[in-house]
Order: C-alpha cells, then structure tokens, then sequence
C-alpha cells in the first residue's frame, strides 16, 4: 500500500515539475530537407533517424545534410601466441552542412573510438562490440543534435 502511495505521490509531483525534454521536434531550429547518405548501413541510418526526429517542419532553418560513416576495428595488442588481445574500434562520420541553396555553412569531422580487451567467447565478444558500437553511435548522433542546435 505505501508503495502506490509512493508512486502516485511521484507521478504528481514530476507532472507539474515543469520537466520537458531537452530534445524534441517543436523547440528544434532547423528542418532537414534532405539526407546524403554515402555509406548506406545499419549504423549509419541509426544517426539519420536520430536527426530526423528533431527535424522540425516550422523551422526557420532549412538544411541539407551529407553523411559520410566509417567504421573500423583494429589490433593494438596481441598475446605470446600470436592472437589479438586488444582491439580498438574506431568510427569517423565526416558531416557537411548546407542550406537549401547548396551553400556550404559547415563541414566538420566526428570521430570516437574505444579500447577493449578480446573476451574468448565469441557470442559475447560479438555482443559487446554491438554494444559498444551503440554507445559510439549515440555519442555522435548527440554531438551532431547539438551542433545543428547551435546553427544560425
């Protein structure tokens, strides 16, 4: 009984907090009128959609956008035998800003990359690197948010 006490006690009080969300559609200050994707995949289209969700058709700031995804693994350490230990997972997405007269307002480089020790289970070595794959993805589709967020 305290405990639906409790949560409808917080469900009230975080209802007229005057939370909002820091990102959506209605307060975002550009509209993407067209994606250039060069390297068409499944982690590619997953930084497309995130900015198009916060595209927002009464903006002001019509934008065209060129996204160019890398992605690459790579040995840093092997052991005495000769087998990877160590690999590093690397993801550029190079991003060119244009208004909708085919003006180039920015061009600008995003690069992450993680460090991570090779596990001997290969279903779970291929889990983390999704996962970590994630995260990156995620990082650079926020910085790319707030620098369309910041444009003039």
């Amino acid at each position: 009984m305290k405990n639906l006490i409790s949560i409808i006690v917080l469900s009230l009080f975080l209802n007229n907090c005057g939370f909002t969300p820091i990102y959506n559609s209605k307060s975002s200050n550009f509209e993407v009128i067209e994606i250039d994707n060069k390297n068409e995949n499944k982690n590619s289209f997953f930084i497309e959609n995130m900015i198009m969700s916060l595209s927002n058709k009464n903006a002001k700031n019509k934008i065209k956008l060129e996204i160019d995804y890398k992605q690459s693994k790579s040995t840093i350490l092997k052991n005495s035998k000769g087998d990877p230990s160590k690999k590093k997972l690397s993801i550029n997405v190079t991003l060119k800003i244009k208004n909708d007269r085919d003006n180039i307002l920015v061009n600008q480089n995003f690069n992450e990359e993680f460090s991570y020790d090779v596990q001997s289970d290969k279903f779970g070595m291929a889990q983390y690197e999704e996962n970590i794959t994630d995260n990156l993805n995620s990082k650079i589709s926020n910085d790319i948010i707030f620098l369309l967020g910041t444009l003039k």
